[in-house]
């Protein structure tokens, strides 16, 4: 037992120990061996993106891609970069609209007719053909650009007139076509003036009322020439009146021959071609350009107090396309029944065709006389009866070999080439009409028409 206790305390104290002080730290060891190193940890988050740096130079080109497939088709009419606010297809472009017009007009049917035909290189020239016929005849006349001889041209060549007085032969001549068209066709650009601040398709805008104006002057005091002048010797025209949108038909709708100094004090007839030219419907209507007869009076209808001419027969508004005028410009007899109420023909009250009647009288009687023909080559046979019978007055042409007509039977001849070619059947001008074939036939007759036994 006192053994076991001894070996308790022995124990206990080698435990424990004494308690000294503490001694001085050793000094420091060597640092040992880098380990090897440990499996990385997972990634941080992204800094943020540093300031760029310098653009570097631009590399070459590479190839083009392949094409993208086709976008959405737009909406009808629209060009949202141009600005447009409704469908271009008004009053222009749509089924029934300004362009399909014109494509049943004469105006359209011409210009089909002489493409490529041999006609059309006459133009290009110094001829007098292009300043109606060619696309820019009217604007290079608005622009004073016509060829002459010598120095002056026509008096009144910003009214529309032609003819001048040759500084160096003294006589009457015809304005030349300077223009270079390649194709007879009166189109839009023809009769309206087109530019940047007036083309719809370069500004974008829409069409209103006069923002598409004509070439040629149409205030209401504007006025239009034919040319016919006051005396023998001179060229000065005669004012056809101020028909406003109207003057655009007179410009070229006219005889283009100045009867006063056509009109020899002896005629001889050496040509098909001799009289006036086709379409002098200007001639008529204004009441003015026909040979006239000593001492008589010429008067008009009521037609010539309307205030755009032509315009208000030949161009009626139409309701169902913004109410612009009808450009296929045949006369509709919707403008008739303003004033002659229920008539459903242009035959109002049988005028017409007792007009025919006269305009046919007068034809027999200067074919008796040998002065028409429809022959082409010599010898130029008169009118057969079966031309006679056909009524086709427009076709009829001068008959060459006469010789010796006097001014009055001259006169005749031309009067009647003027209303086949000009009058619509005597409706243009229903007054100075029935005047024109009294006077003529009775130059050539000696007698007053059976169809017109008073001279109105």
């Amino acid at each position: 037992m006192k053994r076991l206790l001894l070996t308790a305390v022995l124990v206990t104290s080698w435990l424990t120990g004494c308690t000294g002080d503490d001694g001085m730290d050793g000094a420091r060891g060597p640092s040992g061996a880098t380990g090897e190193a440990g499996v990385p940890g997972p990634r941080g988050d992204l800094g943020a993106q540093g300031p760029g740096g310098p653009a570097g130079e631009t590399g070459p080109e590479g190839p083009q891609g392949p094409q993208g497939p086709q976008g959405p088709s737009g909406l009808p009419g629209g060009v949202a970069e141009a600005g447009l606010e409704t469908s271009c297809l008004s009053p222009c472009h749509g089924f029934t609209g300004v362009v399909e017009q014109w494509k049943t007009s004469t105006h359209y049917s011409t210009f089909i007719a002489n493409l490529g035909g041999e006609e059309v290189a006459t133009w290009t020239g110094p001829n007098t053909c292009g300043n109606c016929h060619a696309i820019d005849g009217i604007p290079l006349r608005v622009a004073g650009t016509v060829g002459r001889v010598g120095t002056i041209g026509p008096a009144h060549l910003d009214s529309g007139q032609l003819n001048y007085l040759a500084s160096t032969t003294n006589k009457v001549a015809e304005s030349t076509y300077t223009g270079s068209a390649s194709v007879a066709v009166v189109h839009c650009t023809t009769c309206h003036k087109v530019d940047a601040t007036t083309d719809p398709h370069k500004t974008g805008k829409n069409y209103t009322p006069g923002s598409f104006p004509l070439q040629v002057p149409a205030s209401d005091t504007d006025q239009a020439i034919i040319e016919k002048s006051s005396a023998v010797g001179v060229s000065d025209g005669t004012v056809g009146g101020e028909y406003r949108r109207g003057n655009a038909c007179i410009w070229c709708h006219k005889s283009r021959k100045d009867v006063t100094n056509y009109i020899a004090t002896t005629t001889n007839l050496t040509s098909r071609t001799w009289g006036p030219h086709e379409g002098p419907q200007s001639d008529i209507y204004t009441g003015k350009g026909g040979y006239h007869y000593s001492g008589k009076a010429y008067k008009t209808s009521s037609h010539q107090a309307f205030k755009n001419g032509c315009v208000d027969c030949h161009m009626p508004k139409v309701a169902g396309n913004s109410d612009i005028g009808d450009h296929s410009f045949r006369p509709q007899l919707s403008a008739c029944t303003k004033c002659h109420g229920t008539s459903t023909s242009f035959d109002v009250s049988g005028g017409q065709s007792a007009m025919r009647a006269g305009i046919q009288e007068l034809r027999v009687a200067l074919n008796d006389a040998g002065y028409l023909t429809r022959g082409e080559v010599a010898p130029y046979e008169a009118l057969s009866a079966t031309d006679l019978a056909d009524r086709q007055f427009q076709l009829d042409k001068t008959r060459p070999g006469a010789s010796g007509l006097t001014a009055d039977q001259a006169g005749a001849l031309y009067n009647y080439l003027l209303l086949a070619r000009g009058s619509g059947g005597g409706v243009h001008n229903p007054v100075y009409t029935r005047e024109l074939i009294y006077d003529s036939l009775f130059a050539i007759a000696g007698r007053a028409p059976a169809t017109i036994p008073g001279r109105p």
